[in-house]
């Protein structure tokens, strides 16, 4: 065990190490600058600075509503009605474990999903059973459309564009999850991918002017373009902008199978505001930045 374990880690590391380097690797590189993704990524987690730029949720955000919005009707049965087991106990570890880290988004814990729903028992009452099959049923079906299909939906569709584009050289990422570079199907050579997650948007201005080019679409080889939800209201008095001063953009894909609900603020916009923007101006759009000659 210990022999297969070491293997398959050292080919991991080996995979991860080539996959992140910018050149060809070395035995130098695997030796003194492996990249062990695991170690990475708890590291990066127990960094308040990192976290707080994808946001910060209290301990009991997984508990009182990830918990729930994953399981729906079963969350009640797994309180009332559990099944002891091993499968049980290792999911309540696992959410005690991840409720420790601020940043805490409901995917973290499909691991847990099928240990829950395989430690609880259904109603006794035939009645009762019939009614919570029914309850179940609706949930997963609502859910399934909802994350399944619109919940940052139009991420998969946007990289399989970008991919297509032979100008793209840098693709600014703004209010999405983050894209998978894998699906370039090798274009990551030439083209850099930046994931800005909730950057201010003057900050964003910022980065868009320093990287924008002058010339217009498919026009030459070196382009930028900006990727980001049509929810996001902020950019609306740029986007217009056809002058002789500013950054000019233009859209050159959209799709409205895109729904942000990483973008809620119901504390500063009110309930039906929020709704009316998210799920109306439901979307995501690529634009080509340029500069107003």
């Amino acid at each position: 065990m210990a022999l297969a374990g070491l293997v398959t880690a050292v080919i991991a590391i080996a995979l991860d190490t080539a996959f992140y380097s910018t050149q060809p690797i070395t035995w130098a590189d695997l030796i003194f600058r492996p990249v062990i993704t695991p170690f990475n990524n708890l590291a990066y987690n127990i960094s308040p600075e990192n976290l707080a730029q994808h946001g910060l949720h209290p301990w009991y955000q997984h508990l009182l509503a990830n918990i729930p919005m994953l399981l729906g009707p079963a969350t009640l049965l797994a309180v009332v009605r559990p099944h002891l087991s091993l499968r049980l106990y290792s999911a309540i570890s696992g959410i005690v474990v991840l409720s420790v880290f601020q940043h805490q988004e409901a995917r973290f814990l499909l691991p847990t999903v099928p240990l829950i729903l395989s430690s609880v028992r259904l109603p006794k009452n035939k009645a009762l059973a019939r009614v919570w099959m029914a309850v179940w049923v609706i949930f997963n079906l609502f859910f399934g459309i909802l994350m399944g299909i619109y919940h940052q939906g139009g991420i998969v569709p946007a990289q399989v564009f970008m991919s297509s584009q032979p100008d793209a050289t840098q693709a600014i990422w703004w209010k999405t999850y983050t894209p998978p570079i894998w699906l370039l199907n090798g274009k990551n050579e030439v083209l850099e991918t930046r994931d800005v997650m909730g950057m201010r948007g003057d900050t964003l201005l910022e980065e868009l002017e320093r990287l924008a080019t002058n010339q217009e679409y498919l026009k030459e080889s070196n382009g930028t373009y900006l990727i980001a939800p049509t929810s996001a209201t902020w950019l609306d008095p740029y986007l217009p902008n056809k002058g002789l001063t500013g950054l000019r953009f233009r859209e050159v894909w959209r799709t409205r199978t895109h729904l942000n609900l990483d973008d809620l603020d119901f504390a500063e916009d009110g309930v039906w505001n929020t709704l009316s923007r998210v799920i109306g101006r439901r979307g995501l759009a690529a634009w080509r930045v340029t500069k107003s000659c």
